[in-house]
């Protein structure tokens, strides 16, 4: 590491200069030895040259870069990701009024799909050219932006006008897209609305959606924090780094069907029943016998779904 240095001293003795570095500082009025003469002396500082103003202020440069790098090379995988994740919400808050524009008049799906080519550059980081196709041929239709990689397609995105609702059918011709470009992520989005799925296609029916996100970018929050985490899923450094494909299963293990029947469970019904009577037992001195076939009626009608 460059060396930081607080002024310069002399030998009184044979008149040899040195440079103090900061380290050393505290030599500064003690006796040392000379390394030039071998005599003792006590350094002060004195004026420096203007040379050796020059080469402390590059030896300083030198020490502030390397601090620089270092902390470059500190960075963590967290700090990046958020780093991403304020990037892109600063670039979609700067297309917000051109987006608020749009939806105040009647739109068309081109104005919007090339709204939304331009999120995808500016604010998500893919290149208009290497990345990008609009309207791309597949199944004797055009899917309106396709995102690819070395040629290889990895996400659909469906572009309608700011009126749709983006219904079940949209969301079948993003998936139609997506499974004949042999992709699982598809995109359906009005301009104001994004949602990001995960197509998974089945052997003798029709294919599973799992919905990874649905962002608002027009309500109450405009483009909030929350919005720019999702939105950061569709980014290269999501889409290839994993993170994508950690919030698809996230959502996957996590949907109201699998958290009921975990619900539902043996091993939650039993931990549920003993924590009930331990904490009631603690609170009032008074034991509660209760079975695992009432805690699961207890635990429906506290939740509401013995109703349904």
């Amino acid at each position: 590491m460059a060396e930081q240095y607080i002024g310069t001293t002399a030998c009184d003795e044979c008149g040899a200069r040195f440079k103090v570095s900061v380290k050393h500082k505290d030599r500064l009025g003690k006796p040392v030895r000379c390394s030039k003469c071998k005599s003792i002396f006590t350094p002060e500082l004195i004026e420096p040259t203007p040379l050796e103003t020059a080469l402390m202020e590059n030896a300083e440069q030198e020490a502030a870069s390397e601090v620089e790098e270092k902390k470059k090379r500190r960075r963590t995988k967290f700090e990046i990701r958020q780093d991403t994740i304020e990037h892109i919400q600063k670039e979609f808050k700067k297309l917000h009024p051109r987006l608020a524009e749009i939806a105040g008049r009647r739109s068309s799906e081109e104005e919007i799909r090339v709204w939304c080519r331009d999120a995808l550059v500016h604010a998500l980081g893919y290149d208009s050219k290497e990345n990008i196709r609009l309207e791309h041929r597949t199944l004797g239709k055009s899917a309106d932006i396709v995102l690819h990689e070395n040629d290889k397609v990895f996400l659909v995105i469906e572009c309608k006008n700011t009126k749709s609702n983006l219904g079940p059918n949209v969301i079948d011709q993003a998936a139609g897209y997506a499974i004949g470009l042999g992709t699982e992520w598809a995109v359906t989005t009005n301009g104001l609305i994004w949602k990001l799925y995960r197509v998974i296609t089945q052997k003798g029916s029709g294919p599973r959606f799992i919905e990874v996100f649905d962002v608002a970018l027009l309500d109450e929050d405009g483009v909030s924090e929350e919005d720019a985490e999702n939105l950061y899923l569709l980014s290269p450094r999501a889409v290839f780094g994993g993170d994508l494909e950690k919030r698809s299963h996230e959502r996957a293990c996590t949907n109201k069907k699998r958290v009921l029947k975990a619900l539902e469970s043996e091993r939650v019904l039993k931990a549920l029943r003993i924590e009930l009577q331990n904490t009631y037992k603690a609170e009032h001195d008074y034991a509660v016998k209760l079975d695992d076939e009432s805690v699961g009626y207890y635990l429906e009608d506290a939740l509401g779904l013995s109703e349904l």
